[in-house]
């Protein structure tokens, strides 16, 4: 039966590969479908509008914060539910007056679907009006697509290497408890030896008390006679005392 240590490291085995196991996958994907921003055009607020859009293979609650966050950059942005509106954007590249962005992110089958179309006066940016202006906008959004995989892919990174840490110490704890086992057997092994010469010498000992023993009683019995004797001695001098007249 495994104990709460073993289960806790098994347990933080299984989560660091499981994320190692993410991460090769993210970037598999990555590698494999690479960002793509295609024009179309998108009805929002019942207005056909042009633009462009990107499928990021992530959670559109991912996509949508660092979305908001970019958009932030051009100027104050309104949003409302997943359609993010800035009045008065400026960028640099596009136009050196304000320009008008319409952004949506979508959940899809793929991943979150992210479109921005912008508004110079009465026309749009595309590649029939202005294929260079078209070119920028598009080039913002593929970089922005790869920074958020980037962004996502060095979090897992961080999660993995956090479980990674945890696994190490549990495994130096059970180096560390390895080794101290090994102590204790041979502590052990030498109690064992310790043990064995020392009931060697109890017997030893013994064998000398059982003969002390013999000895003593032999001694106390020749003590008596030689008590006796005294005694005797004794009772033969009161004896002269009492014939001296």
């Amino acid at each position: 039966m495994l104990n709460y240590q073993q289960t806790y490291f098994m347990s933080m085995l299984k989560k660091f590969t499981n994320l190692l196991g993410i991460i090769l996958l993210v970037s598999l994907q990555v590698n494999a479908q690479k960002v793509i921003v295609t024009e179309h055009e998108l009805t929002i607020d019942n207005v056909s509008r042009k633009g462009m859009s990107t499928t990021i293979l992530l959670e559109q609650e991912i996509t949508e914060k660092s979305w908001l966050k970019k958009l932030k950059e051009f100027g104050k942005v309104d949003a409302q539910k997943n359609v993010y509106t800035v009045d008065i954007a400026s960028i640099i590249g596009i136009s050196s007056t304000p320009v008008r962005i319409i952004s949506t992110i979508n959940q899809s089958d793929k991943g979150s679907k992210v479109f921005w179309s912008i508004e110079m006066g009465k026309a749009y940016v595309s590649t029939k009006d202005d294929p260079a202006k078209y070119s920028t906008a598009e080039k913002i959004l593929h970089d922005f697509a790869v920074m958020v995989y980037r962004e996502d892919i060095n979090d897992q990174i961080k999660d993995a290497e956090k479980v990674l840490s945890q696994t190490v110490k549990v495994q130096e704890k059970k180096v560390k408890q390895g080794t101290d086992l090994v102590n204790k057997v041979e502590r052990n092994g030498q109690q064992k030896i310790n043990l064995e010469q020392k009931l060697k010498e109890n017997a030893a000992e013994l064998i000398q008390l059982n003969k002390d023993i013999e000895q003593n009683k032999l001694d106390q019995a020749a003590s008596v006679i030689e008590v006796d004797k005294v005694k005797n001695a004794v009772e033969a001098v009161k004896a002269k005392l009492l014939k001296v007249e």
